[in-house]
């Protein structure tokens, strides 16, 4: 089985997609996970009470529903149809 890697269709416009940009935009939150926990850490216990409890399981509950609803919907100007926008490529 020959197998060929090259680079994705389209990739000079890939950094339009939305799914490109969420996944930027997390692995720059990922990233920074270490300052994250130093914040966390040095936060007083009193403020960490003012948080509702569970909050970091909801923040990666809504991370993970942002790339579904990103990758799985597009915007698009009024009157452009997914021919129409080939065509222009």
């Amino acid at each position: 089985m020959n197998w060929r890697i090259g680079m994705a269709d389209g990739w000079r416009r890939l950094h339009t997609k939305g799914t490109v940009i969420v996944s930027g935009a997390l692995a720059v939150v990922t990233a920074c996970g270490p300052a994250i926990v130093e914040a966390w850490n040095s936060m007083p216990p009193d403020l960490k009470t003012l948080l509702p409890q569970g909050v970091q399981r909801w923040a990666a509950l809504a991370a993970f529903l942002l790339i579904i609803v990103v990758r799985y919907t597009a915007v698009r100007r009024k009157g452009d149809t997914p021919a129409q926008k080939e065509a222009q490529q």
